[in-house]
Parts: C-alpha cells; sequence; structure tokens
C-alpha cells in the first residue's frame, strides 16, 4: 500500500487540476485491473475553499463600513447573508457558494465508485483523493491555534452581526465602531487567504488523502481477492461500496454529490471515512464539527466505542475542519472518520513536509486490518474480531 502513497503524491492532487486527474485515473486503472467495474460522478469544483470563505467573511466585515457611511440597510442585508453562508457552508455542509464558485471556476472534479458484494447490509467505505493548498495557519509552527482561529472568526461574525442589527435600530456611533473592531479577526482572515492564493502552493498530501486512498485500495484488493472463510461471509450478507471523493479539501463537494440522491442508502449503511490514517495514533471518530458538534447515531456510537475498546484503539470527538463523515454525523447517519494523531495533531497537516517520508506503512496495514474487522464484526459477531485472514 505504501507505493500507492509514493505514486499518488509525486504530484499534488489540487481539485479540478490535471493532477487530480492523474490520481483518479491511476485509481480507476487499478480498480479495473481487479476487476471492478467503475463509475465515475462529475461535478463542477473551484481550485480551494479559499474563495468561499474571502467572499463569505468579507460580506461580514464590509457591513461595519456600511453602517459608518449611513448605508444601514445595505449593511444589514451584507452582514445576515454572510452569516447565514457561513452556517451553511462551515457548520451545515451545504455547499451553495462553493458550488457557485465551481461553475465560475469550469473545473471538474469526480467521485470514483466501485461496488462489491450482494448482501443487505451497506457499508460506504470513503476516502478523499485531492490535495490542498497550504495556508500560513498550517504552518506547523502555528497550526495548534487552528481551532482558536476558527472560533474567533464565527464568534467575531456572530457578533459583527449582532451589532449591525443593534444599530439599525439605535443610532449610535460607538455601536457602529465596536462592530468595525469585532470585525478585525475577518480582515485578518481575509488576507490571510489573498495571501495563501498568491503566495502558497498545492501539497503533496502524501498522509492527507494519499495514505487513505492507499488504505481503501488495499481494502479493495483484500474484497476482490477473498474467496472463502469470513471474507465470503462478509460479501454474501453485505454490499460494500468504495467511494474515492475528489474535492473534498474544497468543501466536500464530493461526498455532497456522492450522497445526493442517495439519502436512504447514506441513512442505511455503515459510513467509514478514511482520512489522514499514515502517521501516529489511530483511533476512531464518534463526533465531528467546528462549532457544531455532531454526532453519529446513538446505538452505533455505543457499539463503535467497544469495537474500539476490543482493537485497542481510542474513539474520539474531532473538532477540527470536517471531513466526509460529518455531514453524515449531522444526519445522525452511522458514520465515523479513521484518522490518525500525534500529540493532538495531524501529522504535516496541510503542509509542504506531508510527504511519503512521512507516513509510516504499518500504520496504513493496521488501518486496513482495523476497517476490515469492523466489517466482519457487523455481519458475523465479535468472536471473530482476531480471525480476519491476512492481506
Amino acid at each position: 500500500m505504501y507505493d500507492h502513497v509514493v505514486i499518488l503524491s509525486s504530484n499534488h492532487r489540487g481539485a479540478g487540476t490535471s493532477g487530480e486527474q492523474r490520481a483518479r485515473d491511476y485509481i480507476v486503472r487499478f480498480l479495473e485491473d481487479l476487476g471492478y467495474k467503475v463509475e465515475l460522478q462529475f461535478f463542477p469544483t473551484p481550485p480551494t475553499f479559499s474563495y468561499t470563505y474571502i467572499t463569505v467573511f468579507s460580506l461580514i466585515a464590509i457591513a461595519p463600513l456600511l453602517v459608518l457611511l449611513k448605508f444601514k440597510l445595505g449593511a444589514l442585508i451584507l452582514a445576515l447573508t454572510g452569516f447565514i453562508l457561513l452556517l451553511v457552508e462551515e457548520e451545515l455542509y451545504i455547499p451553495i457558494l462553493t458550488r457557485v464558485w465551481g461553475i465560475l471556476w469550469r473545473r471538474r472534479s469526480a467521485n470514483i465508485i466501485a461496488r462489491i458484494g450482494g448482501g443487505s447490509l451497506q457499508f460506504i467505505l470513503i476516502a478523499h483523493y485531492d490535495s490542498t493548498k497550504a495556508a500560513s495557519v498550517f504552518n506547523p509552527k502555528r497550526v495548534r491555534f487552528l481551532q482558536s482561529i476558527l472560533i474567533l472568526n464565527f464568534a467575531s461574525a456572530l457578533l459583527c452581526l449582532i451589532l449591525v442589527v443593534v444599530s439599525f435600530f439605535i443610532n449610535n456611533s460607538y455601536i457602529s465602531y465596536l462592530a468595525l473592531i469585532t470585525s478585525t479577526p475577518l480582515w485578518f482572515s481575509i488576507l490571510s487567504l489573498i495571501h495563501r492564493e498568491l503566495f502558497h502552493e498545492y501539497v503533496p498530501g502524501a498522509n492527507d488523502n494519499a495514505s487513505g486512498v492507499a488504505v481503501l485500495l488495499g481494502l479493495a484488493e483484500v474484497l476482490a481477492k477473498g474467496s472463502g472463510g469470513l471474507l465470503k461471509e462478509l460479501l454474501d450478507k453485505a454490499t460494500v461500496h468504495l467511494v474515492f471523493t475528489g474535492a473534498e479539501e474544497v468543501g466536500l463537494l464530493g461526498s455532497h454529490w456522492f450522497f445526493r440522491g442517495r439519502e436512504e442508502l447514506g441513512r442505511g449503511s455503515i459510513i467509514i471515512n478514511i482520512d489522514n490514517p499514515g502517521a501516529g495514533d489511530i483511533v476512531f471518530t464518534e463526533c465531528e464539527g467546528v462549532i457544531m458538534t455532531w454526532c453519529s447515531e446513538d446505538s452505533f456510537r455505543i457499539w463503535l466505542r467497544s469495537y474500539a475498546s476490543n482493537v485497542g484503539v481510542k474513539t474520539i470527538s474531532y473538532k477540527l475542519l470536517p471531513t466526509d463523515a460529518t455531514p453524515a454525523m449531522m444526519r445522525r447517519w452511522r458514520a465515523t472518520s479513521l484518522m490518525s494523531f500525534y500529540n493532538g495533531l495531524i501529522r504535516n497537516y496541510h503542509w509542504y513536509t506531508d510527504t511519503p517520508e512521512h507516513v509510516n506503512p504499518h500504520n496504513l496495514e493496521k488501518a486496513r486490518e482495523l476497517v476490515l474487522r469492523l466489517m466482519i464484526n457487523v455481519v458475523v459477531g465479535e468472536q471473530v474480531l482476531t480471525g480476519v485472514p491476512p492481506a
């Protein structure tokens, strides 16, 4: 599996770029060589998430200036529109503005979908294959402050909206100036995002998420070659959907398009998202979300906690940028992300040092085994936890 990481991270895989397309072609060829019938689901995408959040933050941050210029109705409309878009994009994972930017950019990404098995139980295994641009906030010296920055931006946006609403009804210049001061973190973020687009490049994305793709390709290989025993029982009783999502890094576009029109499938499945498993201690997530915390369906969380304890890993609540599992958790579906952390952080997160030499091949093997054991455990019970056949 490590060879997949090396090959995929030899070039960046920015959403809608030729690098993402080359990665897509590689994944498709590998799956087809294993005998899978592959479906491609194309959709428009912007190249980064910066344009969405520059737009959102600008709408809110400009509002206090309009208040000072006595355009209070315009200020109220801008602040309210910006905050609603922030909620929708960042907390509810509905990429309205991101999709608009995708249409304007005229680029395409695609999901890669394959299936195996014929049973009624449904598993959806997800790994995104695109990579992202670096940014100053992702510098290893500063990335530990990312959660604080996200919270500060949200608080700034909310307070700014409140003060603009108050100033609409109360004519007091102090309120206007306070709103202007409150918008300061948003202006810093706007400048940071502009700096990102002007001076930073796409990262190799070895851990994030060539490692997750490698694990999913490894699972595809094991399932395709399994002909007896527990694997046969798994595939007789279950259908496994292998989903490689594009454009995850620009606003979870891949998972949005995959589940659009497939809500019944999502609701009735166990969803396992494999993201950043290549370095550090492997965990399963029970809950995810930036400001609002969304958790998986209660009975599945209890079961997952028991399973994780049996196989010697932890379950956590993940509070940084969302994953392809976060919108599923928001809907209370049975979803989890398999991830790895080192001292509470993702190794080389969205930075230029996210290269193959920092990915641990043992982590890939362990991640594949954990996902395979989880599926077999669901199908045939706890007594086979130690009976997973070798890859």
